[in-house]
């Protein structure tokens, strides 16, 4: 039975097997490597990735997207008048990608390698290994997205090395600096923004030009869920086109309409525009990078190599700030969308015993301790610790006779621990009777390999004892995963269910209806956003019988249909003026 390593992105997933030795990024059918983190819910189906965007004009609503933003949160989605917890929601994703892995290895897979921001929290953590488990998956390792990135780069750690893992995606932001030597990966340092990423980029675009389609048709598209679909689908293209061209056109005809009739949208942007727009965000990156330095005690001279990991990271203005700041190349050998992947399954391999040699030694990226008397929070692991680790420390009573201590657990950087992130608490009853400050209580900590945390406290003198593996009570009980496991929902896998004769019917129908569209316009009404839409919508229905969707080819029939209603509204007007 395969192991596999999955990348679970905020926008993009992916997976990864071992070949031969080497890792191999797995396609789908169609032969697509990134599969989009996109969840469409209908009643009692669900569709996820390629099969729910189709939805997504049409049912914007319905459509779930940057889940991995809300995990570990316990914060509800609501969907169609049914809530979710995102390690639902996740876990649809990952039994997606368990399907077409199965389907590509021709085997059944169980056991994963999977991979979370280096900055997510123990609760993120837990609630990640929950989806998987829901998804029918059991998890061998939770590792860092940066040092899984290290791994696939091919570093084996012949020679002492001091590397940064500038790792940014749709979601989120890490930078890591690893020690490598003798096959020994550490991460000495390790900071991030687990709400900074790509996505950010394209809202600040989509901002601009919703701002000013209102200045010039006093129409506000932002409350328009079908129009800001469609304009995010251009932003994302014009985005990734701006990393090797000076300036796109970002077109939508017929975006919305009004009394007057349709609207197209038409905006132009360069390169240098573009970047002005999302240079705050990049500094912020240069920033934590900075940050990351100061914890590793090192210099920049005594870096030797910078990694790029993420789709973002292909961002020109993003590669030449990073250079500046650490004062050399950036390394863009390898591509860096499927970089984490590759690496959680060359951990697979380590743990199967498939690659010897390396040795994965990861850090806990926020401090965890308890708060105490005044609010105040007492770091019992520090941030960077590598894992696994244990520390304990003795704490004392606060007030004369006490019975019982209430042990609050956070995870943070703040003295203060409202600041912190609260991850559990419980109590420890049956403590010797005494003054205050007498009674001694021994506090333990101790981190798995998967950065999952257990804590335990005894009274020192009567032997009381209490353990508890951290669980936020926002996160899945073991009786609600139980449940959830036993309903899951079957998810929808592509399937080629159609009929020639309708394919064929609806063709024909397509054709006729571009060809009423183009009598119905003027020559001097036929203008470029139209030709395009048609050629588009053309070039879409003229596929293969056999290689188009029913539902794609019905998706271009609306397009089309949209369009000669839209002309039928204008028919007067065209005619006066001819």
């Amino acid at each position: 039975m395969a192991v596999i390593g999955i990348d679970l992105g905020t926008t993009f997933s992916s997976i990864a097997f071992l070949k031969d030795g080497k890792p191999v990024v797995i396609n789908d059918e169609e032969g697509r490597k990134s599969i989009p983190s996109v969840v469409f819910v209908n009643g009692e189906d669900i569709f996820v990735g390629y099969n729910a965007l189709k939805y997504e004009l049409k049912n914007p609503e319905s459509i779930i997207k940057r889940v991995k933003r809300k995990i570990g949160t316990g914060k509800k989605i609501k969907v169609n008048g049914k809530n979710y917890s995102p390690e639902e929601i996740s876990s649809f994703i990952l039994k997606h990608l368990k399907n077409i892995a199965e389907k590509y290895l021709s085997e059944k897979v169980k056991d994963i390698v999977i991979t979370v921001p280096a900055y997510f929290n123990d609760n993120q953590r837990q609630a990640t290994k929950i989806a998987a488990e829901l998804a029918g998956l059991n998890v061998l390792r939770i590792i860092n997205e940066p040092t899984a990135a290290a791994l696939s780069y091919g570093i084996k750690g012949e020679r002492e090395e001091n590397i940064v893992v500038y790792d940014i995606g749709g979601g989120t932001f890490d930078v890591s600096i690893l020690s490598v030597a003798d096959g020994v990966f550490e991460v000495i340092s390790t900071v991030g923004d687990n709400k900074l990423g790509g996505e950010d980029f394209n809202q600040t675009l989509m901002n601009l030009i919703v701002e000013n389609f209102k200045k010039d048709t006093s129409i506000d598209l932002s409350m328009d869920p079908l129009a800001i679909t469609k304009l995010a689908e251009a932003v994302e293209k014009a985005k990734i086109e701006l990393s090797s061209v000076e300036k796109t056109i970002i077109k939508v005809p017929f975006i919305t309409a009004d009394e007057n009739g349709p609207k197209n949208l038409e905006f132009e942007i360069t390169r240098k525009e573009f970047e002005d727009l999302i240079e705050k965000y990049v500094d912020k990156t240069i920033e934590l990078c900075s940050q990351a330095l100061e914890d590793s005690a090192l210099k920049k001279e005594e870096i030797d190599r910078i990694v790029m990991v993420g789709g973002s990271s292909k961002i020109p203005l993003i590669r030449k700030k990073v250079s500046e700041f650490f004062g050399k190349n950036v390394d863009t050998s390898i591509d860096p969308e499927f970089a984490v992947a590759k690496g959680a399954a060359l951990q697979a391999g380590i743990i199967q015993g498939e690659k010897s040699g390396l040795v994965l030694v990861d850090v806990i990226p926020l401090s965890l301790g308890i708060e105490v008397e005044n609010g105040y929070f007492v770091p019992i692991i520090e941030r960077n610790s590598p894992i696994p680790t244990s520390a304990k420390r003795i704490f004392t009573t606060v007030a004369d006779f006490q019975k019982t201590v209430d042990i609050h657990i956070l995870q943070g950087e703040s003295m203060y621990a409202k600041n912190n992130v609260s991850l559990g608490r419980f109590s420890l009853e049956g403590i010797r009777e005494a003054k205050k400050g007498i009674p001694r209580i021994e506090v333990l900590f101790e981190i798995d390999v998967n950065g999952i945390l257990n804590v335990s406290a005894i009274d020192v003198d009567t032997r009381k004892f209490q353990q508890i593996t951290i669980k936020n009570e926002s996160l899945l009980s073991k009786e609600e995963i139980e449940t959830l496991k036993d309903n899951l929902i079957n998810i929808k896998e592509t399937e080629k269910k159609k009929s020639l004769f309708e394919i064929m019917k609806l063709k024909t129908y397509a054709e006729n209806l571009i060809e009423r569209i183009k009598s119905s316009i003027p020559p001097a009404y036929f203008n470029s956003l139209i030709k395009d839409e048609l050629s588009d919508i053309y070039r879409e229905i003229e596929k293969s019988d056999e290689s188009i969707e029913l539902e794609d080819l019905k998706k271009q029939i609306e397009r089309l249909e949209f369009i000669f209603s839209e002309i039928s509204v204008e028919r007067y007007s065209f005619e006066e003026v001819i």
